[in-house]
């Protein structure tokens, strides 16, 4: 039985292009699904079985950037950049508000149940 959630070496041996009909999920939408499959294996099948469990990946995905985007521009605004001409200050600074902002991302979006 093929699992495209988590297949198997011998399944990916027998099936190379398994997860060909895998939609692209984006890096929050995979992280969702490995919280799932580590904490609520029951659910990450639930949702497997229902067909949804792709949409609803998806759907992480895209709430997750949006508000990285969001996060990011408050941040920038309540803490502007270094006046300087500094490379690694500015870059420092990017880090930071990436960091932050994804952070409270995967706090109050990716690790949640759904």
């Amino acid at each position: 039985m093929e699992n495209i959630i988590n297949p198997t070496a011998e399944e990916l041996e027998q099936n190379p292009n398994i997860n060909d009909d895998a939609p692209n999920i984006g890096k929050y939408g995979r992280m969702f699904q490995e919280y799932l499959k580590e904490n609520y294996p029951g659910r990450i099948t639930e949702l497997a079985l229902e067909t949804t469990l792709w949409d609803i990946c998806a759907e992480v995905n895209d709430e997750a950037l949006e508000m990285m985007w969001t996060l990011q521009e408050q941040l920038r605004t309540q803490n502007p950049p270094p006046k300087t001409d500094n490379f690694l200050e500015k870059v420092q600074y990017t880090s930071w508000l990436r960091d932050t902002a994804e952070e409270i991302v995967l706090r109050e979006i990716v690790y949640k149940y759904r």
